[in-house]
């Protein structure tokens, strides 16, 4: 057993492959050799999968919401929804999703992220095929947002799944493009999908695509996801916080969702909203006195992190804005059919894989704060030059160019945007910080459609002489696009103020060193950017005792302490398969 000492009582063991433990710890990965042939050599053999795994969950998360937007009217005229309850369709699945992102995300620190994933898509599954099987609107409604509970689950943890299996640097970036560019094809992907279902087959079977899916993704997640030790001590949670935070958040997310339809001063909402107000208030003062908060406020803390959330949330709110107004545009001004429709936003989706994949390659090379400033400059220019388009406009002429502007303009503002989000947090709290990203991305999706339809519709008028259809709509349109240019700016300007000049930190060991172990998962000692296991003092080990090769990947255990975040079991599956 090779000991480092340290000041404190506490020391960190770095078990070798000659002698056994001595210190108590959490139950290792399964070492049994039948386990090793049956299990572990599988995952380790699968691993590389993994973030196509967790990429291509999300990507089908988004492709059903995308799909749901375009097939409302067919949905709600099969179910017999009336006009106050066809607002539910999208916002029965929003709402759920939003609200338990928090908890969901907090909830795959402390048990597991393999386990919460696996869990969320079993929920997202099952809930999809019941909604596929719908006779009524309180059915569809109710099957929508218990499906909305499932995709809260698989986000945020994926995400940490990404962060916590991929180092800090061009690996972790690299990994990210990849999460990113399936989100982007999924975005326009559940257009041209709707279309073609609802035109074929039903819109049901978007739904039950996506519970196929579901179930064999959750399958190949099995063999793909590392087991991860359970922890030493039960992990307590924060029920009040929990409680605090998740009506909280649905209550804002209600308000935001339903206020253009009710009105933003209705009885309907403004008392929701005030609760919630209150509710939110309420969960930082618990979050600030409690022992194991739900959200550990130090995270606010980290300046890039805090900023992130913010330009998440302003760039979904323009992001959504551009395709749901590029949207209307096509089917209201030229008039096209929702098949056509779909074909217009085949560049947008293609080109999606393309551009992310070459940001992955680059983006660890350079600064991000003016990539991102560039990509918001870029998305101003796109709704400029819609703001142009009318019924004898060319596709070919605005639309065709604009949509590869924007899909640049975002690969390089969104993306950044994420990986800036999670780069300085630890292990412990990858979850969390997921779902606080996507919570700010959820919150700024309905805020931005909602703000830009009071623009439009004031516009073009909602009462006697209003204008109903066609191509006179573009006039409240083109406001809408200028409302996303006022958007694109305050994210730029938000960026070049608050935004740290600074970029992904780069491993300064050799290739051919591994390092499997995260300062996260060290409660008394830490490792610098050399590899070296030093206390809290700074007093550092040798080099050699975590990098030689007897040792290498072996899990590093703090005696006395579990920790709280998930123990990474990468290393250990490398040294087993090499046994």
């Amino acid at each position: 057993m090779v000991q480092i000492n340290q000041p404190s009582a506490d020391k960190i063991l770095v078990p070798s492959s000659s002698s056994p433990p001595q210190a108590p710890a959490p139950a290792p990965i399964p070492t049994d050799p039948k386990d090793l042939k049956d299990i572990d050599r599988i995952r380790l053999k699968l691993r590389p999968a993994l973030l196509y795994v967790v990429s291509t969950a999300q990507f089908f998360d988004i492709v059903n919401g995308a799909s749901v937007s375009v097939a409302i009217l067919p949905i709600a005229q099969d179910l017999n929804f009336t006009v106050t309850e066809v607002l539910w369709i999208l916002n029965a699945y929003t709402i759920t999703f939003a609200g338990l992102l928090l908890l969901a995300g907090r909830l795959g620190d402390l048990f597991g992220h393999r386990r919460m994933f696996m869990s969320g898509l079993f929920w997202f599954a099952l809930w999809a095929l019941v909604v596929s099987f719908s006779t009524s609107p309180i059915m569809f409604i109710l099957s929508r947002a218990l499906q909305g509970m499932g995709a809260a689950c698989t986000i945020p943890t994926a995400m940490a799944l990404i962060a916590t299996n991929y180092p800090a640097g061009p690996e972790r970036t690299k990994a990210f493009s990849i999460f990113g560019a399936f989100g982007g094809l999924g975005a326009v992907t559940g257009i041209l999908l709707a279309g073609g279902l609802i035109a074929s087959i039903g819109w049901q079977w978007i739904f039950r695509i996506s519970a196929i899916a579901a179930f064999i993704l959750l399958a190949i997640s099995f063999f793909v996801i590392p087991l991860t030790p359970p922890k030493a001590e039960r992990p307590k949670v924060d029920f009040l916080g929990a409680f605090t935070a998740t009506l909280g958040v649905t209550g804002i997310v209600y308000y935001i969702s339903t206020g253009v339809e009710y009105g933003w001063g209705s009885a309907k909402t403004v008392p929701v909203f005030v609760v919630a107000i209150v509710l939110m208030v309420s969960f930082v003062l618990i979050e600030s006195r409690v022992h194991h908060p739900l959200m550990p406020l130090r995270i606010w803390k980290v300046k890039s992190f805090s900023t992130s959330v913010a330009l998440a949330f302003v760039s979904m709110a323009k992001f959504q804005g551009v395709i749901y107004y590029a949207n209307m545009v096509f089917q209201e001004v030229y008039q096209w059919t929702a098949i056509k429709t779909a074909l217009g936003f085949l560049v947008h989706s293609l080109l999606a894989v393309v551009v992310f994949g070459i940001l992955g390659r680059t983006l660890p090379r350079l600064p991000l704060k003016p990539l991102i400033m560039t990509g918001f400059l870029l998305r101003c220019v796109t709704a400029l030059m819609f703001s142009f388009v009318n019924e004898h406009t060319s596709y070919w002429a605005i639309p065709f160019p604009a949509f590869i502007i924007h899909i640049f303009g975002v690969g390089l503002s969104l993306l950044p945007i994420q990986i800036t989000a999670v780069r300085d947090a630890e292990n412990k709290d990858q979850g969390l910080v997921g779902a606080l990203y996507n919570t700010g991305l959820q919150l700024g999706a309905p805020f931005g459609i909602a703000i830009l339809n009071v623009i439009a519709i004031s516009t073009n008028g909602n009462s006697n002489g209003a204008v109903r259809g066609g191509p006179a709509l573009m006039k409240g349109f083109r406001n809408a696009f200028y409302a996303m240019i006022a958007m694109g700016l305050f994210g730029f300007f938000l960026a070049l103020v608050i935004l740290p000049w600074d970029k992904p930190v780069r491993p300064a060991v050799k290739k051919s060193d591994k390092i499997e172990v995260e300062p996260s998962e060290l409660e008394s000692g830490t490792i610098d950017e050399l590899g070296r296991v030093t206390d809290v003092n700074g007093v550092a080990g040798e080099k050699e005792e975590v990098l030689g090769s007897e040792v290498v990947g072996e899990p590093v255990v703090v005696a006395g302490g579990g920790g709280d975040s998930d123990a990474s079991t990468i290393g250990s599956l490398d040294k087993l398969g090499k046994a």
